[in-house]
């Protein structure tokens, strides 16, 4: 999988659970950029404390008309039931859960991470 571009924002309301991505906060914030939704800055707590709406351009890896073709991946990365929004942010790696319309969303938020962290390695 080729990700070629990630914005914050989308729609991903009727998104549900898709997987799962062990990472560090900080990471997640170098990759996705800020949090879409931090609970405590938005007058309260469900179920999540941390969350990232995103949408990730994907390359058609197997268009054969067209090989510049792309899609739209929508997923959304949270925190779930946690005592706190800590929890999550300030452990070394967390089991963050990935959200999205079909289990494409858990292969680009993982990708993009991957290959992101990968580059910065690489400098």
């Amino acid at each position: 999988m080729n990700v070629l571009k990630i914005e914050q924002g989308g729609c991903t309301n009727g998104s549900s659970l898709k997987g799962y991505v062990n990472a560090n906060y900080n990471d997640l914030v170098r990759v996705f950029g800020e949090p879409t939704y931090k609970a405590e800055e938005s007058g309260g707590m469900d179920k999540v404390w941390t969350e990232w709406d995103i949408e990730m351009e994907v390359a058609d890896e197997f268009s054969l008309d067209d090989p510049d073709a792309s899609h739209t991946v929508q997923a959304t990365i949270y925190d779930w039931k946690e005592n706190g929004p800590y929890v999550a942010r300030e452990a070394n790696t967390y089991r963050w859960h990935i959200g999205g319309f079909d289990y494409e969303a858990e292969d680009a938020v993982q990708t993009a991470l991957l290959d992101r962290l990968a580059k910065d390695i690489a400098v």
